[in-house]
């Protein structure tokens, strides 16, 4: 009889855990209340408020949105909890899951700094380049009606005939027709800035900012996977400080591993703004940006975040989607934006950690679906 208790009492634990939500979705929610977020009423929301305010530069015009944003904007000298009392009178939080799983994988980038200038010379050599005029995206959601392509396909068009796009390995300088924004004095440092997406130019006539504008369409291959699978780190170094030490110490040998990951991003200037743009079109603030797949989360989607950083202090904080990278992939999955500068850095090269997400989504909307 004790055993049947138990098994009852596992039933209905289970229940309470995961009812209504589907362990054969990929991307399921289900609504909580705010005191089911961890450490909710800790979190200096006043941080966060800039890139709510950013946010809603993009969101404001969306029906759903305006009464969330029409009172960001009157919130400029509010207290935490004021901004905390606000959001928890207009959003429903919801927890996310992914084929009935609360947990995913977090990982960290940041504003990637280079020294270059407008134009090219001795020691500035190595282009920046924005979208290229041949480049063609084909909205294979109106294109393919059998439903087996629900995407976009990248390529360009030669003889009449669709074709794949340029690999990294294939774009060349002196053969490569695309507008070059920057030159930079770093082969190294412009490929992290492609892994980033974003970063900040240093020149002469300036500090400027850039964000991603396109890709080639070829898949990520990470630089990390491409150095461990040859054997060229030790086990346990990894990482993005350490993948950077080593492309620097032997550049000829990384131009080879570089050309491996067929992936290249485009980039578009921001000019001289106060942070670099994110895929939402909006500056991105540190530790309250956080970039993901948009497959499952929009654009612009608040989110409170559970994780940790490399040294397993606690993230437990409000942050907004507003930045999308090519190795991101998954509904529980995230990009933690950490800013600029070599601490930003070795804090983001580091970080791979376990983590949940909650999205906030305006009271009365209807939030994204469960598929």
């Amino acid at each position: 009889m004790k055993k049947c208790y138990a098994l009852i009492g596992l039933f209905f634990i289970g229940c309470i855990v995961g009812c209504g939500v589907s362990n054969k979705k990929a991307f399921d929610i289900r609504s909580v209340s705010y005191s089911s977020l961890p450490g909710w009423k800790q979190d200096d929301l006043k941080e966060a408020l800039p890139a709510l305010i950013n946010n809603c530069q993009a969101m404001a015009t969306k029906p759903d949105w305006k009464v969330f944003c029409d009172g960001v904007v009157r919130l400029k000298d509010a207290s935490s909890k004021q901004i905390r009392k606000f959001i928890e009178s207009t959003m429903t939080p919801y927890e996310v899951y992914s084929y009935g799983s609360q947990t995913g994988t977090f990982t960290g980038y940041y504003e990637a700094s280079l020294n270059g200038s407008l134009d090219k010379d001795e020691k500035n050599k190595f282009p920046i380049y924005g979208l290229p005029e041949d480049l063609v995206a084909l909205d294979t959601k109106t294109l393919c009606k059998s439903g087996d392509d629900t995407g976009t396909r990248v390529g360009r068009i030669e003889n009449g005939k669709f074709l794949p796009y340029l690999t990294r390995s294939e774009i060349k300088e002196d053969t490569f027709k695309a507008p070059v924004l920057f030159w930079v004095d770093d082969q190294v440092d412009a490929f992290i800035l492609h892994i980033q997406g974003s970063g900040r130019i240093e020149t002469p006539q300036g500090i400027y900012h850039v964000g991603y504008a396109g890709n080639n369409g070829h898949d990520f291959v990470g630089i990390g996977s491409i150095l461990k699978e040859d054997g060229v780190l030790e086990a346990g170094k990894c990482s993005m400080p350490d993948i950077r030490k080593w492309l620097k110490e032997n550049p000829k040998k990384a131009v080879e591993y570089m050309d491996r990951n067929p992936r290249y991003i485009f980039f578009k200037t921001a000019g001289k703004t106060d942070g670099p743009l994110g895929a939402l079109g909006v500056p991105l603030t540190p530790k309250r940006s956080l970039a993901v797949d948009t497959r499952f989360i929009p654009l612009g989607t608040p989110l409170y975040l559970s994780t940790s950083d490399a040294d397993g202090k606690d993230i437990r904080q409000l942050v907004v989607a507003q930045d999308m990278g090519g190795a991101i992939k998954g509904a529980v999955r995230g990009d933690f934006f950490w800013g600029y500068g070599e601490d930003a850095f070795q804090k983001a090269g580091r970080m791979k950690s376990e983590g949940k997400y909650y999205i906030l989504w305006p009271k009365g909307a209807t939030p994204p679906t469960a598929f």
